[in-house]
Formats: C-alpha cells, sequence, structure tokens
C-alpha cells in the first residue's frame, strides 16, 4: 500500500471513528467510547501510561507522534478482557496506529490499556519488531497483580505438563508459535526474573544489545552475567520452583549457585528477517505471523484457544519440564 494509501486509509479510519459514538482527542490518541466520560477517562489516562511508562523503561518520554494513534474502546461488565495494537514501520518508525480495549473499566484501565500503550512505546524505542517473548514479557509486566497472579498460575500449568518453551527456541522467536499462552506467561516471568536484577532500563538495553548483536549468550553474559542461554534457563527455573522471589538476598542465593546440566544449545537457530508491519486482531488464526496479541485467558478466545492446542498438541522436543514443589500449584 503507497503511503498516500495508507494516510487515506487513516483519515477515512478517524472519520469512521467519529461517527460511530463518543470522541475525545488528546496530542497523541482519539478515543472512541459510549459515553463522553469514558473516552476522556482513556484518553487521559492513555497519555498518562504513556508518559509515565516511557520513563519507567526508558528514562525519558516519547516525543509526540507523528501519527495519531485511534483507540476504540467497548466495556461492559461481563465482557473478556483483551486488545489488539496495529501498526507498521517505515523508515525505522512506527505509523498507522490503532487500537481497540475491551472489558470491564477496570481491566481495562489497569491491565489492557497499558499493556497495550507499552506495545506502542516499544515499537517507538526500536523502530521494528521485538522478540515476541521480550514484547509481550514486557507489556505483560505492567499489568493488574490480579492479572500477573492468573499468568505464574498458568507458567507452573505450563511448566508441568510439558508445554514450556526451551530459551534457546524462545529467543528465535520472531513469530508466534501455534500454544501462544505459554510464550506470554513464560515471557512475562522470564521478564520479571531479569528485571529483578537491575531493572527496566537494563533490561531494555539488554533487548536492544541482543536485537543488534544477534548475538543473545553474549548479551545475557554482558547484561546478567550468565554464561549461556542454558544457564539462565537453569536458574530462571530454579527461581520459579522457589515462588519467583524479588528480595535481593533470594536472587544473591540463586544467582551463579545453579550448574547447568542437560541444557539446550546456547544461541537460537537463525530466523527469517521479522515483518516490517504488526498487526493484530481480536480472535486470530493461530497462523497469524505479524501479530502483536493480548487477551486475558478468561472467557476469551484464549480460552477456547488454550483448550484446543491442549487437547490436540503434543509437547514438542523443544520443551523444557519442571515439576513444582505441590505447595506451588496451590
Amino acid at each position: 500500500m503507497s503511503k498516500d494509501a495508507r494516510c487515506f486509509s487513516m483519515a477515512l479510519l478517524v472519520a469512521c471513528l467519529l461517527s460511530m459514538g463518543a470522541s475525545y482527542r488528546t496530542q497523541n490518541f482519539i478515543v472512541t467510547a459510549d459515553t463522553p466520560e469514558l473516552a476522556k477517562e482513556i484518553g487521559d489516562a492513555a497519555e498518562r501510561f504513556r508518559r509515565d511508562l516511557a520513563i519507567e523503561w526508558l528514562g525519558h518520554e516519547l516525543p509526540p507522534w507523528n501519527d495519531i494513534c485511534p483507540i476504540t474502546v467497548q466495556v461492559a461488565p461481563h465482557l473478556g478482557a483483551g486488545g489488539a495494537t496495529s501498526f507498521y514501520f517505515s523508515h525505522g518508525r512506527p505509523h498507522g496506529w490503532r487500537m481497540s480495549l475491551q472489558g470491564c473499566r477496570e481491566r481495562v484501565l489497569d491491565s489492557v490499556l497499558p499493556h497495550e500503550i507499552t506495545h506502542t512505546i516499544f515499537a517507538t524505542h526500536f523502530g521494528r519488531p521485538l522478540p515476541r517473548w521480550a514484547d509481550e514479557g514486557a507489556s505483560t509486566s505492567v499489568e493488574h497483580p490480579s492479572e500477573l497472579a492468573k499468568q505464574h498460575r498458568m507458567l507452573l500449568n505450563f511448566l508441568s505438563t510439558g508445554r514450556g518453551i526451551a530459551f534457546n527456541k524462545m529467543f528465535a522467536m520472531r513469530e508466534y508459535p501455534r500454544d501462544i499462552l505459554p510464550l506470554y506467561s513464560q515471557g512475562y516471568s522470564l521478564v520479571k526474573f531479569l528485571i529483578a536484577q537491575g531493572g527496566k532500563q537494563k533490561f531494555v538495553q539488554y533487548v536492544g544489545d541482543g536485537m543488534n548483536s544477534g548475538h543473545w549468550t553474549a548479551a545475557t553474559q554482558r547484561h546478567y552475567g550468565y554464561a549461556s542461554l542454558g544457564e539462565l534457563q537453569q536458574t530462571w527455573l530454579s527461581w520459579v520452583k522457589q515462588g519467583s522471589p524479588v528480595e535481593p538476598e533470594a536472587l544473591a542465593a540463586l544467582t551463579g549457585a545453579i550448574a547447568p546440566s542437560g541444557t539446550p544449545a546456547d544461541e537460537p537457530t537463525t530466523s527469517p528477517a521479522p515483518s516490517t508491519e504488526v498487526a493484530t486482531a481480536t480472535e486470530p488464526s493461530a497462523a497469524s505471523s505479524t501479530s502483536t496479541l493480548f487477551a486475558h485467558p478468561d472467557n476469551s478466545w484464549y480460552a477456547r484457544q488454550r483448550e484446543r492446542v491442549h487437547q490436540e498438541d503434543e509437547p514438542s522436543s523443544g520443551s523444557l519440564r519442571v515439576d513444582p514443589p505441590v505447595s506451588l500449584l496451590r
């Protein structure tokens, strides 16, 4: 699609949004919702998250976007929480933003919106697609504690049933796997583990180093001191078994104390170059290769997808398994 065609499509989209319901315009967003009050609440929160989360992750605010980001919102008490953000990259910059949010008011404001805003911050900062685990893991990490607790419970289930993803395989993923939910839970857990060892800005530097060099083992050693992805994986697994503590004393006891044993190859296999477009959908196909997907498992497409994949798929040879103590599964 040509640049003129994209501009026309965006103008048409904004015009359609304005005709659909109440709207509210901020510097970087135009929100369409059922009521003017809700549209304003979402718009102001979007600007606040854009500013505050950028400072947390990057150490500074983002400059204003050239393209305004339309946000459509559906809010209902029993509506499953989920969101989608699409954009494309051109000359190292994201363009053509489109964001949709749905769920109860509380989850939209404290989980779905900050998750999607984090995607836009990372896209703006890096100017290209991120590894799936890092993008989704970081975006999930800013959600409400109740949602993070769900991710932890699902992670324990995935790791104890052979659906975990070996790190050499996970770090190589530029597209979403068919069994998508373990990527979210495991990506979030690893991001939490790394952030506990140096903060969010160090994590962003690490991801940038790994993306630029293409050598994740060297980047991991430089930023976190692990000799290999295998050692990182084994230490992370031990941390998960102990309840994922973030206290410095608990982390210090783990770091360097876990010797890798039977770990996978250190470096991920070469993957095709990522697409310059990132598109999302509320209910994408399992084979969608350029999606930045997000939805919670309760009452959503992801719940149905999880059940279908769980029934049809056997664990792959690239999976990892851990049997946590029974107390962790309660």
